[in-house]
């Protein structure tokens, strides 16, 4: 070990304490999430429907070019005895392709914990039933279960018409300023 980083100190370093950094910054981002720590450069960003922002330049794809330039690096030096020309062209490609790989996979984590805003208006017109009692509209807020958006939602709701027993079947007329839907026995 001490024979290769005298021999080839720069990529031993890079190899030796990208893939710690890298390591370390993983960790810290599955244990503790996005902290926003990253240097996102904005002209790289791409969101996609569910509102996940994939950057290609960030800590950790940065970490993840150095990883893998260094490891590469001294791979094709020490065991392929390529030039250095020749190495630092394949160990740079590998190091972009690491880099990509980083920023995809932090992309698709990021998808994962993503909660898709509903558009509650849909729900104008939907049948389901009370969870809840629901009370006379001004005598409190009650619960319906409805389907909509490709989900059963549970809705607080009041009655237009009258108190509304739990599990009786009713219909979303309206949804008021305050979000709560106005149902009717259905």
């Amino acid at each position: 070990m001490e024979e290769i980083f005298r021999q080839y100190p720069v990529y031993f370093i890079m190899a030796v304490a990208g893939t710690a950094l890298y390591v370390m910054k993983l960790a810290l981002f599955l244990l503790a999430g996005d902290g926003d720590g990253d240097f996102d450069a904005v002209e790289n960003e791409v969101t996609d429907v569910a509102g996940s922002t994939f950057s290609l330049i960030s800590i950790q794809s940065i970490l993840a070019f150095f990883m893998g330039t260094g490891w590469v690096g001294l791979a094709c030096l020490d065991e392929f005895g390529y030039s250095s020309g020749k190495t630092l062209i394949i160990a740079s490609v590998f190091g972009f392709l690491m880099m990509l790989l980083s920023s995809f996979l932090t992309f698709k984590i990021k998808g994962l914990n993503h909660t898709p805003k509903l558009d509650y208006k849909k729900a104008i017109g939907v049948k389901g039933r009370a969870y809840t009692n629901v009370p006379e509209k001004g005598e409190g807020v009650g619960q319906v279960e409805v389907t909509f958006g490709g989900k059963m939602q549970i809705l607080q709701a009041v009655s237009v018409d009258g108190l509304i027993k739990s599990f009786t079947p009713i219909e979303v007329v309206e949804i008021d300023d305050s979000g709560n839907a106005q149902v009717k026995k259905s």
